[in-house]
């Protein structure tokens, strides 16, 4: 929060960042406008800027003096803006003292200049030295963070959104189910689960536990399994959690292997190919957190492709790495829509998958 003093035990935490998170990215250098920097996706779209000769790059590219040749010349602006503060400059984040200086180099001093160059990140909030000890300020706390007092004023909240907020979607409302033909509800309404044809589901009780997926904030989409620093971050594997209590009336204990089973997967496994599969278990994980009755599984594990197997290419051998492969992916036992036979439940208005309507059992591999 604003006007907080940083701790000189942070040097501590600077010292495990500098070896654990905030390594030089392996990625080649390249240069683009004269700038060294890693190959990224912002080194690209300013080497095509470059190439083409576009208007609004290059050393003048947010104007006389001011260079857009750089990735960093561009965030540390977003960076500069919150430090400044929404009323005017009224509002500005707090000068960093001399500590704080330091304590801002030493955590990225085994950085490159490809990388962290002081004098290119001052110069990037203009060269104002007020503003750029604001900067600094921001970055060491990694946002800037009002106190929870502020959060009402009398009996409503401070921040306030007073734009029109519109409970009745007419576009919705007017639209229709393309398998019924009846229209949608332009309100938020409570429905149960149905499938494309618009029957309601009921869900055996062999299958006790409603399954939920979610992206873990170092995970994302299937991709990131590539990013082995982040998969450190979480053991290399995702798991299935459940809450402690059904862990224990199902005589699971953390730690076992468990198998996912569906309604329209009793065996629980994914085909890959004729008479090859892989079956959906993980490690089990009890919490507290995850509510009875239900279990959860995060996304972007449990793959059986993106480099985790040997693959073949003009008759030279790719080695996989099995690391990839950790985790468990639950989709297969998702339920599949009894009418259009080859797909998951789905939303019948904006047409995205469900990933909350499916219901499973939970046995030990």
């Amino acid at each position: 929060m604003d006007n907080a003093k940083l701790p000189s035990e942070h040097l501590d935490s600077f010292k495990y960042c500098e070896t654990a998170c905030c390594e030089t990215p392996p990625t080649e250098i390249c240069t683009v406008f004269g700038q060294k920097q890693h190959i990224s996706m912002e080194a690209v779209m300013l080497v095509i800027a470059e190439k083409l000769g576009l208007s609004g790059y290059g050393p003048d590219g947010f104007g006389p003096g001011m260079p857009f040749t750089h990735r960093d010349e561009y965030y540390l602006k977003f960076v500069a803006n919150i430090a400044y503060g929404n009323k005017a400059g009224k509002d500005k984040a707090p000068i960093a003292d001399q500590e704080e200086l330091e304590l801002f180099r030493k955590a990225r001093r085994h950085l490159s200049k490809a990388v962290f160059d002081e004098e290119r990140w001052k110069k990037a909030v203009g060269n104002d030295e007020d503003l750029w000890r604001r900067v600094v300020y921001v970055l060491n706390r990694g946002g800037r963070f009002e106190d929870a007092s502020k959060a009402y004023e009398g009996d409503k909240v401070t921040h306030q959104y007073k734009n029109q907020f519109n409970l009745f979607c007419e576009a919705v409302a007017t639209g229709r189910h393309s398998m019924t033909g009846k229209n949608f509800s332009g309100l938020p309404i409570a429905e149960p689960v149905r499938d494309a044809a618009g029957r309601d589901i009921h869900f055996s009780g062999e299958f006790p536990f409603q399954l939920f997926t979610y992206k873990l904030i170092m995970g994302g989409q299937s991709r990131t399994i590539g990013n082995y620093w982040t998969m450190v971050a979480q053991q290399g594997q995702n798991y299935v959690q459940m809450n402690r209590r059904d862990a224990e009336k199902f005589g699971l204990k953390d730690g076992d292997l468990v198998r996912l089973e569906g309604p329209t997967n009793l065996k629980g496994t994914i085909p890959l190919l004729p008479g090859v599969e892989k079956p959906v278990t993980g490690v089990l994980k009890t919490e507290e957190g995850i509510r009875p009755g239900t279990v959860a599984v995060s996304w972007s594990y449990g793959h059986w492709a993106y480099g985790s197997q040997d693959v073949s290419v003009d008759g030279a051998l790719i080695k996989g790495d099995k690391r990839r492969a950790t985790g468990i992916c639950p989709n297969s036992v998702m339920m599949v829509d009894q009418t259009v036979k080859n797909t998951c439940l789905s939303d019948p208005i904006g047409g995205s998958c469900s990933f909350y309507d499916s219901w499973v059992r939970v046995v030990r591999a």
